[in-house]
């Protein structure tokens, strides 16, 4: 049954899963946002664009940089199949 649930019902993500699969989730637990709000803010005050290196801001925005340019690298792969075939 459980397994059913987590398969049905869309989870919150929490720091304490461990979990580094960050697709599967849709927004973080409230904890977990409270945690972010903070490392912005000492990232912010430290000028890291990313996040302090090693954070899990650090963390989630490596693996949304790295989704963008698979989604890029993709989107690119598809454009220029369709130049080439067009010539």
């Amino acid at each position: 049954m459980e397994a059913l649930k987590r398969k049905v019902l869309p989870r919150r993500y929490s720091m304490k899963d461990g979990s580094t699969d960050f697709d599967n989730y849709d927004e973080a637990d409230e904890e977990t946002q409270k945690h972010l709000q903070k490392e912005f803010a000492e990232a912010e005050k430290n000028g890291w664009a990313q996040g302090k290196p090693g954070s899990f801001l650090n963390r989630l925005i490596a693996h949304g940089n790295k989704k963008t340019e698979e989604e890029l690298r993709r989107s690119g792969e598809g454009n220029s199949e369709s130049s080439t075939s067009s010539s």
